[in-house]
């Protein structure tokens, strides 16, 4: 639990960016429980709060401070970050993010193949789709024989230039 932090504790980071990246830290300090905010219940009543803490760790030469964190708890996720006072559940944590990974992953052949199939159905279904699928089709087939003539224009210019050069060479050689 992060309000049982002690200083020059291990602190685990793990950033989800686009590389997934463990830092390991030290707690330079824990600040005490603090009600985060006072909820009322049924009845008017206020509910117990739920009890934060401020933790700064030290990650090689930077001091990084994470507020409110769940006093109660051992693993915090904040979007792009996860931090931890324990290794078995960032371990966990990790684990999960593998496992989604895997599956999707593991998925990708079967949503290509329902991209197909969708823009199969739309064709079917609404013809000005598939009138403007047929054209892009087209376009994409003009520009790869346009771009096919381009190097044939290019080999034969290069081709012709070789010839003229040999020609001129020989021209120079018997005179």
């Amino acid at each position: 639990m992060f309000s049982g932090l002690r200083q020059n504790g291990l602190f685990y980071i793990l950033e989800k960016g686009e590389d997934l990246k463990l830092r390991i830290g030290q707690v330079v300090s824990v600040s005490n429980p603090q009600p985060k905010y006072t909820q009322f219940g049924a009845g008017g009543f206020a509910a117990q709060p739920e009890m934060t803490v401020d933790v700064k760790v030290k990650v090689d030469d930077e001091v990084i401070e994470f507020k409110q964190l769940n006093a109660n708890a051992s693993i915090a996720n904040s979007g792009s970050v996860i931090v931890s006072d324990s290794k078995e559940a960032m371990s966990a944590e990790v684990e999960g993010l593998l496992h989604t990974s895997r599956g999707i992953l593991d998925s990708v052949s079967y949503h290509e193949k329902v991209l197909a199939s969708c823009d199969g159905i739309l064709r079917d279904l609404n013809p000005s789709f598939k009138k403007e699928k047929e054209q892009e089709e087209k376009m994409t087939m003009l520009e790869g024989e346009v771009t096919g003539i381009k190097d044939t224009l290019r080999d034969m210019m290069s081709m012709l230039s070789n010839a003229l050069d040999q020609s001129k060479s020989k021209r120079n050689k018997e005179e």
